[in-house]
């Protein structure tokens, strides 16, 4: 049951960093709600990438105390997790720099972002082979 643990919530929040990003997203599109757009991503976004970091520990917690059948950063899961958490690190880096005023990681933010998004993606895909 502890080893389901990881991949429960790690879907859950797949689904909160995507209603995030789409709010992130509306907010170039919807310019009387921007404001209200924009503090609800960050509200949002903000805890949700302090999961991510508790979910990427513990799961390679649990394939080290749960699973010595994985070989847990040898693995594609493990890559794509830890390039995800870099990829939301300087989303959430480049969001503090914007909170200070006009910045040139402006442009960067959302790719940064959408990029994570994509690999959480593979990250499903590549949790759900080594699921026990």
């Amino acid at each position: 049951m502890l080893a389901l643990l990881h991949p429960i919530a790690g879907g859950a929040a797949v689904l909160l960093l995507v209603y995030a990003g789409s709010l992130g997203l509306r907010t170039r599109t919807d310019r009387r709600a921007r404001p209200e757009l924009l503090g609800r991503h960050d509200r949002l976004a903000t805890p949700v990438y302090f999961v991510v970091l508790v979910l990427w520990t513990s799961g390679l917690a649990s394939a080290y105390w749960l699973r010595a059948d994985l070989p847990s950063t040898a693995s594609l899961h493990f890559r794509i997790g830890s390039l995800v958490v870099a990829l939301l690190s300087g989303s959430f880096l480049t969001a503090r720099r914007m909170r200070r005023g006009p910045s040139a990681w402006r442009d960067f933010h959302p790719w940064l972002g959408a990029a994570a998004l994509l690999l959480s993606a593979a990250q499903v895909v590549t949790g759900l082979q080594i699921m026990p």
